[in-house]
């Protein structure tokens, strides 16, 4: 079982060997049949942001019933911002929060178009500035858009980031200060990938799947 030192941090050496067989148990995003590539909800950076802002709180199956229709009447920020209240609210039902999201999705189109002229920003601090993007939408942008080296920490990661003793942290926000200052870079484009499925998978919240880890020898909660 891993040991933190004082920052909560697991070694790179110990993190470097969870991401190694992790990468080996689990396929890359565009090697899968997930709902979210199926349904192309990041088939363009307009979706990425929108997808991503969906999801927060939310189940992929119910972003998926919110993002399918809603891309068949909306392709670009113009489109988004000329859309009725009522009916964008409508529209995105599914997901947790939509009455908030429904301001939260206007606001920012306003934003990109009126400070960006029309293009989402690439970077993190300007990202941030959106309405409605927080920390784990605008790592999602710079690492899958932008092809920035970061990992995304939403609930899943965070749960087997903790359970592994790879960082200690109470929130994803946290989580992923520590973990991108840690992960060795060759693993970052993936390990948000890897470490989400495995979370879905198996280290699921309430029933995880300890004896078919792949990982269970590093585990603290296996372990004990």
């Amino acid at each position: 079982m891993n040991k933190l030192n004082q920052q909560g941090l697991a070694s790179s050496t110990e993190i470097a060997q969870i991401y190694e067989i992790l990468s080996q148990t689990y396929p890359t995003f565009e090697n899968t049949d997930d709902p979210w590539m199926t349904n192309g909800l990041s088939s363009t950076p307009f979706r990425s942001i929108v997808s991503g802002c969906l999801s927060t709180l939310t189940i992929t199956k119910r972003v998926v019933n919110a993002c399918v229709p809603l891309y068949q009447r909306v392709s670009n920020f113009e489109e988004l911002l000329a859309l009725d209240d009522e009916e964008l609210r409508q529209l995105i039902k599914p997901v947790a929060h939509y009455n908030r999201k429904t301001v939260n999705l206007k606001v920012m189109a306003r934003q990109i178009l009126e400070v960006h002229n029309g293009k989402i920003p690439e970077t993190r601090e300007e990202l941030m500035k959106l309405r409605g993007v927080g920390r784990k939408v605008t790592d999602l942008m710079l690492n899958f858009v932008f092809s920035k080296d970061t990992i995304a920490v939403d609930s899943h990661v965070l749960r087997v980031l903790n359970r592994l003793n790879i960082v200690e942290a109470k929130s994803a926000e946290e989580a992923s200060v520590k973990i991108n200052l840690v992960t060795p870079s060759f693993y970052k484009k993936h390990a948000h990938e890897w470490l989400i499925q495995h979370g879905m998978q198996v280290c699921t919240a309430r029933k995880p799947k300890c004896s078919e880890c792949c990982v269970n020898q590093l585990c603290k909660q296996f372990d004990s």
